[in-house]
């Protein structure tokens, strides 16, 4: 068969099936194991004959298996990211910092997202497993037991990032969301506000709920009523945010001060509050924790703690770059953990 007969017949079969290392051989006119090197290990292959398997390549439209590569090498350049949603702030500037450092030392991020269903997160796990990934990051709790149990069984580097200090991974990063919202709510205590409610979301979350937690005890230190709290288990949304705020003024009409789990929640207070001709912070001061840049931007600038997601991505691709860099067995002993601060940044409407 010539070779114009053999490519007429190969692009065929690139509408029926795979084309197959040994089609690009075939085509080359060499054996596989030659293709398999000038693939794997170019520098191996004389130019002419690697420029040869290249343009078979690329003629044919062969997608080399991964897979496959890992298996023959031990080496996988693939990194496996978990997080609870790709609609939150928090996770996708998490992501995108996580990738841009990883990417940059050639390594691909994948990504799988529960969407805080939390029975979804065993199968999500696995999902992601298939990849073979050289290492595992978790962002947010796991709640499933059973993937909490695989993930404490894997023989590669696991880091939590925001996840619960209890488990003991390769790595715990977290901060202490508890003592922000206390923080918070002395804040707004010194400021002469003595009614202060809370809206948050995502509550059947352990580190969620020491945001309550966090506003309920200084409450009470202080012998004030704890009482005006709205709470979901859902994503927290402006919608949300909006509604909370309408039900808790229906409740207390003299509600001097709501502090939100989260900024998209704050906003829509602030929202709703435009509409009903509230007067920020004047007749009613908002806060809220996982601040962004938006804070800055709406008017009145939005009183928030903030927390440098960025930065603990960073941090993340660094230890993880450095562990598969040395010896695969250094990280199984090794369990360290970083705490991030947050940072408070008053503004006009608290």
């Amino acid at each position: 068969m010539n070779q114009k007969n053999f490519m007429q017949k190969t692009r065929k079969r690139k509408n029926t099936g795979r084309v197959t290392l040994q089609d690009v051989a075939k085509y080359a006119g060499v054996g596989s194991m030659t293709v398999s090197r000038a693939l794997r290990t170019p520098e191996l292959v004389s130019d002419k004959l690697r420029e040869k398997i290249n343009e078979a390549v690329e003629e044919l439209g062969y997608i080399p298996n991964s897979a496959a590569g890992i298996l023959a090498s031990g080496q996988s350049r693939t990194i496996a990211v978990l997080i609870p949603s790709l609609r939150d702030n928090a996770s996708s500037v998490f992501l995108q910092a996580l990738q841009e450092v990883l990417n940059k030392n050639n390594y691909q991020v994948v990504i799988g997202s529960h969407d805080y269903q939390h029975k979804k997160e065993s199968e999500v796990l696995l999902t992601l497993l298939q990849s073979s990934p050289a290492a595992f990051v978790i962002f947010g709790v796991v709640n499933s037991e059973s993937a909490l149990n695989t993930l404490n069984n894997l023989p590669i580097p696991v880091i939590s990032v925001t996840g619960d200090s209890s488990h003991r991974f390769s790595l715990n990063i977290k901060n202490n969301l508890g003592e922000a919202v206390s923080f918070l709510t002395h804040y707004l205590l010194q400021k002469g506000h003595q009614r202060i409610g809370y809206i948050g979301a995502q509550m059947d979350s352990k580190m969620q709920s020491q945001q309550l937690s966090g506003w309920n005890n200084t409450l009470l230190k202080h012998n004030l009523s704890a009482e005006q709290s709205i709470t979901t288990p859902y994503i927290a949304t402006m919608d949300f945010g909006r509604q909370a705020i309408s039900e808790m003024l229906t409740r207390q009409p003299e509600l001097e001060a709501v502090i939100c789990s989260h900024e998209m929640i704050a906003l829509g207070v602030m929202f709703e509050c435009q509409r009903r001709l509230i007067k920020v912070p004047k007749m009613l001061a908002i806060a809220c924790v996982e601040g962004s840049e938006n804070c800055d931007h709406i008017h009145p600038s939005l009183t928030s703690v903030r927390i440098d997601y960025s930065k603990m991505a960073r941090e993340t691709a660094k230890k993880l770059l450095k562990w598969l860099s040395e010896a695969e067995e250094n990280f199984i002993n090794e369990q360290d953990e970083i705490i991030f601060p947050y940072k408070f940044e008053a503004r006009q409407s608290g």
